[in-house]
Formats: C-alpha cells, structure tokens, sequence
C-alpha cells in the first residue's frame, strides 16, 4: 500500500492542475451539503429510543406537561392580582395561547387514572377487608364527613376516584399548605424540545412579565418548566461552546505558532483539519437531514486527532531531505493509526442513541477526509525545505537511569490501581448475569447532566405538587401485575355492586363514584417508558464500546505489523490506561454518563495512534540503527497537549454535561500519553531479548 501511495504521488507531481481542480471540484460539493444541515438541541437523542420507546416517551411527557411554561409569582398578597393583569396583557398581544392557573383537580384526574400504579404493597395485602361491606360502609361514612368540611372542594374529587382510599393523600395535602407562590401555567404550540421556537415565545412572555413587574416591585415574577429548561439547557451550551472553544482556539494557535515559525504550516495545519471537517459534515447530510448540535461540540474533540495527521508530516520533514522522504517515513503509521481509530468509531454507529450514531458517522468521515487530504494533497503544499520546529523541552532533562526508574514505577502504580480496582469491586460491586456491574462508573440520571440553576430546581419542586407522579418507575410493571393477577381471581362486579348498594345506604348516589367503577373494571396499563431501562441498555453499551472497540484496534494492529507480538506491544499501553482511567474516576467519584462515555471512544482513537507511533519508531530505530523517536514523540506531546487544551478546557464549562466531558478528557489523555511513551519501550526490549527470529 506504501508503494501505490507514492506513486500517487508522484504522478501528481507533474500534473498538480488535475489536482488542485479535484480539490476545489470536491470542496464546493463538500460546502454544499454541509450548508444544508439543520441542528437539534434535544439531549434525548443519546437516549437509545426505538419506535415503542418513542411512542411512550410522548405519552410520559403529555402526563408530565412537558409543553408547559409555568409563571412563578412570589411575594405578598398581590400575587393573584399580579397574575390576572399577566394574563390580560398576554391575551392582548399573544395569539395562540392563553395564561391559565393551574387546577390541582386536573393533577388529581391524572394521578388516579393510573391508581394501581400508586397502590403500595402493602396495600395489596389488606385488599380482602378493605372491600368488605362493613368495611366500604366505615369508607363511605368517612368521605361523607370529609365532604361536609368547609374547603374540601379538592378532596371531592379524590373521593370520586377513590372512595375507598387506596391512596393516601396527607403528603400532597401538607406540601401544598406551605406554598408561598402563585402559579399560573401557558402551553407551549412547540412541544418541550423546539428550543429555538420556545426561545422566542419565552422572550415575548418575558417582555410582557417584565412591562407587568414594574407595577409589582414586592414580588419576584419569573418563568420555569420543561421548555424553559430545556431553553436554559440550550443556551448554556452555546455560551459555554463559545467561550471554551475561542479560549482554546487561542490556546492552540499560540501553542502551535509556538511550535511553527513558519506561519504557511499553520495554514497547512487548519487547511488538512478544515478538509476533514467539511467531509465529516458532507457524508452526515447524506445519511440525515438534521444532527443534535452537542454532537458538532464533542465533535471539536475530533480536532485533537485529526491535527495529529498534518503535525506528523510537518514535524517529520524536519529530519529529512526531502518531502517525498517525509511521506515514506511516516505513512505507515499514519494509515494504520487512522484505520484503527476509523475502525474504534465505526463501533457507534451500531448502537441505538441517534446522536452516538450520527457521531461514529462524523468521526470516521473527519479522520478519513484528513487523512485523505494529508497524503494526496499536503505534501504537494509543503515546502521543499525544512520545517522548522520549536521543539517542546522538559525543564530537566532525564537520564537514562531515571527514565527505567520511572517506568517501573509506572508498572507498580499500575499494579496497585488494578488491584484497588478488583477489591473495590468484590466489596462494593455486584456480581450479576455473569459480569461486575459497571453501576458505579456509569451515571444514569439525566438530571445530572441537565443544567438548571437552584431557583428553576426550587420552582419545578414546589410545581410538581399539582402534577402526578410519572408511573413509570421501576416498579411499574410489577404493580400492574399485582393489579391485574388480583382481580383475575377477584370479581370486581361484585365490588361495584358492594359500593353502589352502600352508596346508597350512606346517602351517595349510585353513580356517584363512576369513575372507580371504570378502574375496577376497564383498566388497562398504559405503554411505559422507563429512563432507568433506557439508561440501563446504554450502560450496556459502555461494555459494548469497550470490547467492540478493542477488538478492532487489536485486530488491525495485528494485521498491519503481520506480527502478534508487536500487536500486542502497541495494545497492552491501551489496556492499562483504562485500569488507571477507571481506578481514578472510582477514587474520585467521577461517573461516565451518557454524554462523555463516547470519551471511551476517543481515548481508544487517540491512544492507538500514539503507540503506533512510538512502536514503529522503535522497529526502525532497531532496524535501521538510526533515531527516530525523538521526532515520534515531539509530534505526540504537542498533539497532547492540543488535546488537553481543546478539550480539557471544557473543565471550565458551567453546563454539567459539558464540564464533565472535560474533566474525563483530562484524566484519560494524561494517562494514555504517559503509558504510550513508558509502557512499550520496556515490552519492545523484553520481546527482543526473547525473541529467536529477525524482528
């Protein structure tokens, strides 16, 4: 392959019209495809959703007013009449909608028409004596006194429902004598996840509240719910994206000007990472008309590999003659780095979350269209001269005496970290289905990762009284069971015909408790959506990246050094990196969640390249007799440390989710980098001493 690749070459040498025309024919198509992508802001696209979960993702967000905008009113009495002048005004300059106070009835209707989700176990067990007649007669009896206190008109309608109090209602009850708020809610026409739609109906209700307040200066008015959570979220994203990114942006460019006196080679630098940018967003809009934005800002981490392809070369030519030299030097491990980290992110398209897929998607056409661009145009660009490079000097310099003394101590950190690793999982780990569960690594609550600031959290707590609780939780299905078993050997027309003759006895209407009726007899579980089942299978796939991923890389490590051995040098760094990213994450309490556990695979995609490298230079160097790895590992440790800039500045990221992307590219790359240039020096060695044949 190293052979066809030159020749390429060196047919273009001559014929560099045919090739600039290629280029500029494909950049045109590339900028026309990828000007027609849309962005979504919707972080359940990392959810891993197919058609039925969808379908109950709908129905759980309909029962929790997910289009719901709530006004807050805080303060002293004024706040109703505070509320009537808000919705006067929105009425007059707002079509569509209308400014409502929320009904606690309306919340009660939705929680009793899931009732047997609610009915506690211990409930089930005292089935038999609560409906007895005596029994329903005591019922009865108690919500007729009930009814005759004055301002218990809420409570009308929990009898109705439920006269036999399955339920207990004291909870809510207390939870709503100590509200020191005024609510009133407005239904969003855009549904919770059309962040640029709510975004500017927020603003116009937040113009009118604003006009409103003015009359008010003793009450605190605002806005909360899950659209202007998810606005929230939305916007958060971009402020800290933006900020992160120009301060890393700066941050590389004088690291590499640094590095480059030669101003042409930074241009080199962004034209090779631009190139690949264009394809990975070209080849994404032919697989999909709209990709999730956060998917583009992890996609700057991409950027940290990438740059790896042009660095090489440009580094490279430093030590050689000529740029043809340069090529035939370092393109093998440059195309068989970028295979194996091709190969890693292939692994995510498999997996069910639309946004990881849509990542494997964009990752792999990046690294393809800059390694495509490295070697069939770059070296056409570079000068015939060579580059000079700064190069990036430890304060000390250390000797060979220390540099062993260091690797061994990295062999027995690395044996203390597997070993904390193991006992921490036999003592606090659960051992299920033939594997250690991976709980304590993976975060599955959303709310984690979801930006909302102390006040929104305060007022969605203090909302949530006048909604029902979601009935999917984890015991959900089991509840359902329980229901349904019970009453397939229990008659619930004898139950209904007990309580209507009772009713009657006790001065009810007949009727009057229809709506139980209907849940005795026509019952039916709704379609559940479970976050923790969803959460569950995409902790599942952290396993699945990790194997998948490895495998990969392992498979063409071996087929491109045509030695096990050699393989196995470059994959064992790789390997114990994750002991150490694991023990460390587990020793600080840092989780993956399903935004940063892809990390997994850019840790993989960056790590290979860097042992590559450093493998092939100790087999030339062997070969050869001549140096070769203080170039391989000058071009690393800048290529790190444009990593550790470009993502790790993310640790300084308000948003929850963006700032742990940062804190695990922190930890991760550090260690991959340390392993990379300490581990296999002391396997190559070993392997020669052991090895009869040739290496």
């Amino acid at each position: 392959m190293k052979n066809l690749l030159l020749r390429i070459y060196d047919f273009f040498v001559t014929r560099r019209r045919w090739l600039w025309s290629g280029v500029a024919l494909v950049l045109l198509v590339f900028v026309a495809l990828a000007a027609s992508l849309h962005f979504s802001e919707d972080i359940m696209d990392f959810l891993p959703l197919d058609d039925d979960n969808r379908e109950a993702l709908a129905q759980y967000q309909s029962q929790q007013s997910a289009t719901r905008l709530v006004l807050v009113v805080e303060g002293d009495s004024l706040r109703e009449e505070a509320v009537w002048q808000l919705a006067d005004s929105i009425d007059c300059r707002m079509a569509g909608g209308q400014l409502a106070e929320p009904d606690p009835a309306e919340g009660l209707v939705a929680l009793y028409s899931q009732m047997p989700y609610r009915i506690a176990d211990s409930v089930y067990a005292r089935f038999d004596s609560i409906f007895t007649p005596q029994a329903v007669n005591a019922a009865l009896l108690r919500d007729k006194a009930i009814l005759a206190i004055p301002g218990a008109s809420i409570l009308s309608t929990a009898i109705v429902y439920d006269p036999l109090g399955l339920i207990e209602l004291s909870t809510l009850n207390a939870q709503r004598s100590t509200l020191n708020r005024s609510f009133a809610f407005y239904d969003s026409p855009y549904g919770s996840t059309e962040t640029q739609r709510n975004a500017l109906l927020i603003d116009s209700l937040q113009t009118i509240t604003d006009r409103v307040a003015q009359h008010f200066p003793t009450l605190h008015i605002r806005w909360t719910g899950a659209p202007v959570i998810s606005v929230s979220n939305a916007r958060r994203i971009k402020l800290d994206t933006i900020l992160c990114i120009s301060l890393s942006l700066v941050l590389i460019i004088l690291l590499l000007a640094y590095s480059f006196p030669r101003r042409r080679d930074l241009w080199l630098i962004l034209l090779s990472v631009s190139f690949g940018w264009l394809m990975g967003m070209a080849v994404l809009r032919i697989v999909t008309p709209t990709i999730s934005a956060v998917v583009l800002g992890i996609g700057s981490v991409l950027i940290g590999i990438a740059v790896n392809y042009p660095l090489h070369l440009l580094v490279h030519q430093r030590y050689t003659s000529s740029v043809r030299q340069t090529l035939e030097e370092v393109l093998s491990p440059l195309v068989v780095g970028n295979i194996t980290t091709v190969g890693a992110f292939l692994a995510l398209i498999p997996l069910q979350a639309t946004a990881l897929r849509h990542l494997g998607i964009f990752a792999s056409a990046m690294l393809v269209g800059t390694i495509l661009f490295c070697i069939f145009v770059l070296p056409h660009m570079m000068s015939a001269k060579p580059t000079p490079v700064r190069e990036i000097k430890l304060p000390v310099a250390p000797r060979a005496k220390h540099i062993a003394a260091g690797q061994w101590l990295v062999v027995a950190l690395t044996i203390a970290m597997g070993t904390y690793l193991i006992a921490s999982q036999m003592t606090e780990g659960k051992y299920e289905n033939g594997k250690w569960s991976n709980g304590k690594w993976f975060d599955s609550n959303l709310n984690h990762i979801n930006y909302m600031s102390p006040e929104q959290r305060a007022d969605m707590q203090a909302f949530n009284i006048f909604n029902s609780d979601s009935p999917a939780t984890s015991t959900q299905s089991t509840r359902a069971e329980q229901w349904q078993t019970y009453w397939n050997t229990h008659s619930a027309d004898s139950l209904v015909s007990t309580i209507r003759t009772e009713a009657v006895a006790t001065g009810f209407r007949p009727d009057a408790f229809a709506p139980f009726y209907d849940l005795l007899t026509s019952w039916k579980p709704v379609k559940a959506f479970d976050m923790s089942k969803l959460t569950q299978r995409l902790s599942d796939d952290f396993d699945y990246i990790g194997v998948c991923c490895s495998l990969i890389v392992f498979a063409f490590l071996w087929l491109s050094f045509r030695n096990f051995w050699l393989a196995l040098i470059a994959f064992v760094p790789m390997a114990l990196s994750w002991v150490w990213i694991l023990a460390i994450m587990q020793l600080f309490d840092i989780q993956f969640n399903i935004v940063n556990i892809i990390l997994a695979t850019f840790i993989f995609g960056q790590g290979d390249d860097y042992t590559i490298f450093i493998v092939e230079g100790l087999l030339y160097e062997h070969r050869t007799g001549k140096p070769i790895l203080p170039q391989y590992r000058q071009s690393i440790l800048l290529s790190a440390l444009i990593m550790l800039i470009g993502v790790g500045i993310l640790v300084l990221a308000v948003h929850p989710a963006m700032h742990s992307l940062g804190v695990v590219t922190l930890i991760g790359m550090s260690v991959v980098l340390l392993m990379a240039v300490t581990v296999p020096p002391m396997l190559f060695r070993l392997y020669v001493r052991l090895s009869r044949k040739p290496v």
